[in-house]
């Protein structure tokens, strides 16, 4: 890991706690995989009953997706943490917390749509005046919308994910171990959309998210790893950029 060099006063070295950050990146990690496999599901032949499934399961899909959001935001704080302790002012280091918060954003934006305003949907077109038949297609394209955006987001998570492993296999012991998950991990999201679109089904999102939950496990056990880094008594002098 490269270091600042201070000049003019000794450097001194104070151990940063991310160990929060890990137990946080390590929750997120198992109930994002729990919580998926309690979201219901509705079957029905007429567009009726599938309006009126959609709103008798709102109050627990709405639940799961509350939980997913929050499980977004603990890994977003998880990956920039360790970004943070491998260092920022390295560009692939950079590099790599801005795609993966872009993929965060947009994992949002899914959460939101499915969870949210599907059950909104359906409860809207049940109301007298409304064509049941037309809300079960804007439903549908509502699923198009989440389908597009989680697949964005697992695209540029995984090219954070890649970058934080290049960075992380220039240093030595467990950050090497884990730079090298990253790279496996990292890459089988993008080539698993780019091999299934637009018709990816359970055995690849769970693929998917499996990949992702090794990744965030291993990070989490950096982050619960405590390290001094080096901080100044002074004043910082400028050091050049490192990858």
């Amino acid at each position: 890991m490269n270091t600042p060099e201070f000049a003019g006063q000794p450097a001194i070295a104070t151990p940063i706690d991310t160990r929060s950050a890990g137990i946080l990146m390590l929750a997120a990690a198992v109930a994002s995989i729990v919580f998926v496999a309690l979201d219901p599901v509705v079957s029905a032949d007429t567009s009726r009953t599938f309006l009126e499934g959609m709103v008798a399961n709102a109050p627990m899909h709405r639940l799961v997706h509350a939980v997913e959001l929050a499980c977004v935001l603990s890994l977003a704080f998880g990956f920039t943490s360790l970004a943070a302790r491998t260092g920022l002012r390295r560009p692939a280091v950079l590099g790599a917390c801005i795609a993966y918060l872009v993929g965060c954003i947009a994992m949002v934006v899914a959460a939101v749509t499915d969870g949210f305003i599907t059950g909104d949907v359906a409860r809207y077109y049940l109301q007298a005046g409304h064509s049941v038949d037309a809300g079960r297609e804007m439903i549908h394209l509502c699923y198009v919308v989440v389908q597009d955006f989680a697949a964005a987001s697992w695209f540029f998570q995984s090219v954070g994910v890649l970058a934080m492993a290049f960075a992380l296999l220039r240093e030595r012991g467990l950050q090497r171990i884990v730079g090298a998950l990253g790279l496996a991990t990292g890459a089988l999201p993008p080539i698993a959309i780019g091999a299934t679109w637009p018709a990816m089904d359970t055995a690849v999102v769970v693929g998917i998210l499996s990949a992702q939950m090794a990744w965030n496990v291993a990070a989490a056990t950096l982050l619960l790893r405590r390290v001094a880094f080096l901080r100044p008594a002074g004043m910082m002098s400028h050091s050049p950029l490192a990858a």
